[in-house]
């Protein structure tokens, strides 16, 4: 009997070297940890977790019992370290850090790493407790991982912590820490390999649908997760819930909760105008409009040309979606008076590529009714507001930001132009940019 419980044991502890588990703080049922006894101590505590083990592998049973106290004291605003340790470590992957309130029924994420989590030897990872968490007894602290390379695995160590203000914040730095989003606001835990929504491609490091606002990103081979049902890239600012217990309304994605049409454009116009206008007024009033307005196939911004008959096409199965091109001005400081006219409503000069007129024109320089020039924009007189022919019919009228304006007409290229201050300067310019 004693020699097939040694088997037994060692057969155990060969096991938890095979994967990775979080170290410090030390998690529930790790034999590292000071409150585990036997016969809770999980040998195989690096093994990833099944869809029934979620959360924490099953362990969160143990809370309200001296096995489940808090081994650790953080508090709000603080600076802390983390770190993983085990055996084989898959190429790394992207982790998350997440903290729970209600035992487990929902973690918000505090910090992710795309890349490199992770390394070899497992690894010491920095993070910081968000400034308005709030305090807490029995408050769950997760560590998840998604791996590079290997069987589509979901890896979840969990260990209990006290939030407290007041307690001790080491001096390390933060890596790319932001304070302006509520801690409510945060994203929930990505899930994924579960039997759920999301699954995860293998040789690439998962960018989260929804990271959050602290991220660490170090990889070389970033990749999307991918809807399990469908294998799609699941788009930005999902839902990451991987058992559908969020609302899909995404933080700050701009993708909002429309239909998948809408969401669809709104997808395609911001990886178009990545490159040069990344976080523009006008990216974000595209995808909000394309998101709106559902009536046309492809909205407004994913534009579908006409049959061969010159009709608007009448399903979206029959589109060929088109990209928004890009392009970068450098601004010219000898044309500032031109362009404060331009600015002021003036027309600035002749659009880059000509566009038919439109069939309808309304008031202030506003289309209307069907159109012929697929993709084409139209810019009011006053420049305050544009729109697009999308699906043979004139979107539409959607404001510029405040601080930006068009230059007036109908054109293959939306110009604009922004005020800017100069700091230490007398006047200000105009910098102008075209997509």
């Amino acid at each position: 009997m004693q020699i097939r419980s040694f088997l037994v044991a060692a057969l155990a502890a060969g096991t938890a070297t095979a994967h990775m588990n979080m170290k410090d703080p030390p998690p529930l049922a790790y034999k590292g940890n000071p409150n585990a006894k036997e016969p809770n101590i999980d040998y195989s505590i690096t093994s990833p977790i099944t869809g029934a083990q979620y959360p924490c592998k099953g362990y969160l049973k143990l809370l309200g019992t001296p096995e489940g106290a808090s081994v650790k004291t953080y508090a709000p605003g603080g600076k802390y370290t983390m770190s993983v340790e085990g055996g084989a470590y898959h190429n790394g992957g992207s982790c998350q850090l997440s903290l729970s309130y209600d035992k487990g029924n929902t973690f918000t994420v505090i910090k992710s790493f795309i890349g490199n989590c992770p390394t070899a030897s497992g690894g010491t990872f920095g993070f910081s407790i968000p400034s308005d968490a709030p305090e807490g007894d029995d408050v769950v602290f997760a560590w998840t991982w998604v791996n590079h390379t290997g069987n589509r695995e979901y890896y979840m160590s969990c260990a209990v912590v006290t939030i407290k203000a007041g307690a001790s914040k080491r001096d390390i730095p933060a890596f790319n820490a932001k304070r302006d989003t509520a801690f409510a606001s945060r994203p929930k835990v990505f899930q994924a390999n579960l039997g759920g929504e999301y699954c995860t491609k293998e040789g690439v490091d998962t960018v989260y649908p929804e990271p959050g606002p602290d991220v660490e990103n170090t990889s070389t081979s970033p990749g999307p997760a991918i809807l399990c049902a469908t294998g799609a890239d699941a788009p930005e600012g999902s839902t990451s819930g991987g058992s559908g217990s969020g609302s899909g309304s995404g933080s700050g994605s701009g993708s909002g909760s429309g239909s998948s049409a809408g969401s669809s454009s709104a997808a395609a116009t911001s990886a178009a105008a990545t490159s040069a206008v990344a976080s523009s007024p006008a990216t974000s009033a595209a995808s909000s409009a394309a998101a709106s307005q559902t009536s046309a196939p492809g909205g407004v911004f994913l534009t579908t040309p006409p049959d061969s008959t010159g009709a608007s096409p009448t399903s979206a199965a029959a589109s060929t979606p088109t990209t928004l091109s890009t392009a970068t001005r450098a601004s010219q400081s000898a044309g500032a008076g031109a362009s404060s006219s331009a600015a002021a409503g003036g027309n600035s000069g002749t659009p880059t590529t000509s566009a038919q007129a439109p069939a309808g024109t309304g008031s202030a320089g506003t289309q209307s009714g069907p159109c012929s020039d697929e993709g084409a924009w139209a810019c009011s007189a006053d420049g305050s507001s544009f729109q697009r022919c999308a699906s043979g019919q004139w979107s539409a009228t959607m404001p510029m930001a405040a601080g930006t304006k068009c230059t007036p007409g109908i054109s293959n290229t939306l110009s604009m132009r922004r005020r800017r201050d100069r700091v230490r300067r007398s006047g200000t310019g105009f910098g102008g940019f075209a997509f």
